[in-house]
């Protein structure tokens, strides 16, 4: 027998209208700037209806109207585009690293109006990371108090977000106990959300970066560590799971080394930046114990052989984990984010031609791999833009 459905009610004019103006602010995010009638064709609503709800959104400061752009055809009124005003819809990010904390202002067009790092010891505990953190974001965020949305919390851990607890942290073990989420928003007095901070990068890539307007897509990070978020039909998956994903602590060879986490043949294993450098200094490539894959790119480029050759074996590795998402979830969209950025244009064609060749023939067509353009900003941008799911309604 079915289980029943649980219905919480029917929705209030107010949710009707809250729903509608999230949609209508979605579609600005997906797909660009957009006059009044251009809006109404994309989400079907007809303008009389869209003219409502700009008429709100532009009085209360969240969208203006652009410069007149005369008609292609040269027929009609100049449309007037709507996009967000600079200091719209704002959002505290609070992203925490090993030793580093990061915060920062960004408006919903993804301009980041303020911004601070700060040195902390993750070592020391929660209690003493905690108070590091408030002592900075006050500082930071303190002057755009009465106008956040939110804040988003990121954080390199297994993270209970329901909850918003961080359960695990092998980077960072001083963060399991934090109280981060309760305390900032006890100080700020707007919701809290604490995001793994893999899955929040793919959540700002859907509002800021590549995977506007794209329903699909998986943003992957290769640094000192291996995870990724995955979106679904324009959802992050898993998002209301009880825990986090590990994609980086996904089996990828049954006989490989074993991980820092104590299982054997993480992912993590052989695509992680611990893995090149030692893979750099086995081959006796100078600094390969520091190395990154721009420097190996650079002495790959001229003509290091060695060099090279760790190259097309880390390929080898990030491509069976890409392949693996090819096959169970059929995604054609893979924006990549940390160190490996610096491969190359080369060492990605490279890549994706591997990643082809481990996925059915029928799944191989359209596959895209990228590297990310949000550059050092993609945490930052990625923990606003939890908030801004969040606040918009639309589903995390």
């Amino acid at each position: 027998m079915a289980a029943r459905r649980n219905l919480r009610g029917l929705l209030s004019t107010a949710d009707v209208g809250a729903v509608n103006r999230g949609r209508l602010l979605q579609s600005l995010i997906d797909d660009g700037p957009a006059s009044r009638a251009e809006l109404g064709r994309r989400v079907n609503v007809p303008r009389a209806s869209i003219g409502v709800i700009v008429s709100g959104l532009l009085a209360d400061g969240i969208l203006q109207e652009d410069e007149p752009v005369p008609p292609a055809d040269g027929i009609g009124k100049p449309a007037r585009p709507l996009w967000f005003t600079r200091t719209a819809l704002l959002s505290g990010a609070v992203a925490v690293s090993r030793c580093c904390v990061e915060i920062a202002v960004v408006a919903a067009g993804g301009d980041v109006l303020a911004r601070r790092a700060v040195a902390v010891d993750t070592d020391r505990g929660p209690d003493r990371l905690d108070q590091e953190v408030l002592r900075a974001a006050a500082d930071v965020l303190g002057p755009f108090r009465d106008r956040l949305c939110g804040i988003g919390l990121s954080a390199p851990a297994l993270c209970s977000p329901t909850e918003r607890e961080v359960v695990a942290c092998l980077p960072a073990p001083g963060l399991v106990g934090t109280r981060l989420p309760e305390l900032l928003e006890q100080l700020f007095g707007v919701p809290t959300l604490l995001e793994q901070d893999v899955r929040a990068i793919a959540l700002g890539e859907k509002w800021f970066g590549l995977g506007r307007g794209r329903r699909d897509f998986a943003a992957l990070q290769f640094d000192v560590g291996v995870g990724g978020g995955i979106m679904l039909d324009g959802h992050l998956w898993g998002a209301h799971a009880r825990y986090t994903m590990q994609l980086g602590h996904t089996c990828v060879d049954v006989d490989g080394d074993r991980c820092k986490c104590g299982l054997t043949g993480c992912w993590e294993t052989v695509a992680s930046l611990r893995w090149l450098r030692r893979a750099a200094a086995v081959a006796g490539i100078p600094g390969g114990r520091t190395t990154s894959p721009a420097r190996l790119h650079r002495r790959a480029a001229a003509g290091d052989a060695a060099a090279a050759a760790v190259l097309d074996r880390y390929g080898d590795q990030l491509a069976i984990g890409i392949g693996n998402l090819v096959q169970l979830l059929s995604l054609d969209l893979f924006v990549l984010h940390g160190a490996v950025v610096g491969a190359g244009p080369d060492f990605l064609a490279a890549l994706r031609a591997k990643v082809l060749a481990r996925v059915m023939p029928e799944l191989a067509t359209g596959v895209e791999l990228v590297y990310s353009r949000l550059d050092q900003d993609s945490v930052l941008l990625g923990a606003a833009a939890v908030v801004l799911t969040r606040y918009l309604g639309a589903a995390a």
